[in-house]
């Protein structure tokens, strides 16, 4: 949340889960804010942003 500029107050989350990417342990983390989700792949063993991509909805 911190790398989109918000607080834990201010999203919905909709799911976060521990995986395995490319034999990389992984969190995936998915969350909202109003119209606009926001989808995170982070380093499990160092907390690094591997990935970090936002999609606005404009219906």
């Amino acid at each position: 949340m911190k790398k989109a500029g918000l607080s834990a107050s201010e999203v919905t989350f909709q799911k976060a889960m521990l995986d395995k990417e490319d034999g990389v342990v992984v969190y995936e983390v998915e969350f909202y804010k109003g119209n606009t989700e926001y989808e995170c792949t982070i380093n499990a063993t160092t907390g690094a942003i591997i990935e970090f991509e936002v999609d606005i909805d404009d219906d």
